[in-house]
């Protein structure tokens, strides 16, 4: 059990300790997330950061933006939180149209249907695209694009954000362009079957932790839907940190995907404590096990 867990210590090390080492080269192998990109959520454990990439989805973060400004979020809840997959947050399930919500038919008509953004074209990401270089199940090729893990088409000229754990997406009904104000996060295995299928434009930089601690709901019953509202988590308030005065803000940096730092990183978490293993693994990259590192600066 110890050459496990001293085995399992230096992956760590090697995964995140390489994001440390990237100090010793200088502030130029990390990027400052701007403040009208970062999404706070205060859960009752803690403060979660996500980082929008408004490229992928623009109609989706500039609703997300316009309703987290107006206050909409602060005080509804994580009814539908499903272990190893989701954790849905906002006034019920589907669109703003539910029984759950006294001004439903209000909320319809300020907050319409979206058109769905599931991929986005290659021309319109103004930023390159990282490959991992191993093969994937679900996509022609998978890599990072300013930190996100990202799925590609090269022949149809499409990238899109992958379901993996972290990742911030709208919810919606069964039609595509049904999408209004319900969000949802992947707490637990990448979904990737959900790629290309609802709109990805998020991911979490910090505070997975706190997701981690919402009261579950039972999937075998109403999909995971929390009956008992006692037992629902509540978004004690959410706020975009260019709403906060300066002084209050968080700040944090992505480890850049461009970098030769990255590149170690990488190449670290390809293979990780090689000295453990009696049948060394494949030297295969899973894209959705390798999230970018993040951190947070000190006030």
């Amino acid at each position: 059990m110890r050459v496990l867990a001293r085995a399992v210590a230096i992956a760590f090390a090697l995964g995140l300790g390489a994001a440390a080492g990237a100090l010793a080269h200088g502030q130029s192998s990390w990027r400052k997330v701007p403040a009208k990109d970062l999404l706070l959520i205060q859960t009752r454990y803690g403060q979660v950061a996500i980082e929008l990439l408004p490229e992928f989805a623009p109609l989706h973060v500039a609703r997300v933006r316009t309703l987290t400004e107006a206050h909409f979020y602060d005080g509804l809840s994580f009814y539908r939180v499903i272990d190893g997959f989701v954790a849905q947050g906002g006034i019920g399930e589907g669109t703003a149209a539910t029984r759950d919500h006294p001004k439903s038919a209000k909320l319809l008509s300020r907050w319409p249907p979206l058109k769905a953004e599931f991929d986005a074209p290659i021309a319109a990401i103004h930023a390159p695209f990282v490959p991992t270089r191993s093969p994937d199940l679900y996509a022609p090729e998978v890599g990072w694009v300013r930190g996100f893990p990202v799925g590609r088409n090269p022949k149809a000229g499409r990238e899109w954000i992958l379901n993996c754990p972290g990742t911030f997406a709208f919810a919606r009904d069964n039609a595509p362009n049904s999408a209004t104000t319900e969000f949802y996060i992947v707490i637990g295995e990448a979904p990737r079957r959900l790629d290309r299928n609802l709109s990805a434009f998020g991911r979490v930089i910090a505070g997975m932790k706190y997701l981690q601690k919402l009261h579950r709901g039972d999937p075998n019953v109403d999909h995971g839907v929390i009956a008992d509202r006692a037992k629902r988590d509540p978004i004690v308030w959410m706020r975009m940190a260019s709403q906060l005065p300066v002084s209050q803000r968080p700040h944090y940096e992505v480890l850049r995907d461009t970098s030769k730092a990255f590149a170690r990183w990488k190449a670290a978490r390809i293979n990780p404590a090689p000295q453990f293993y009696v049948h060394q693994p494949r030297p295969i990259l899973d894209v959705c096990l390798s999230p970018v590192p993040a951190r947070r600066l000190k006030s």
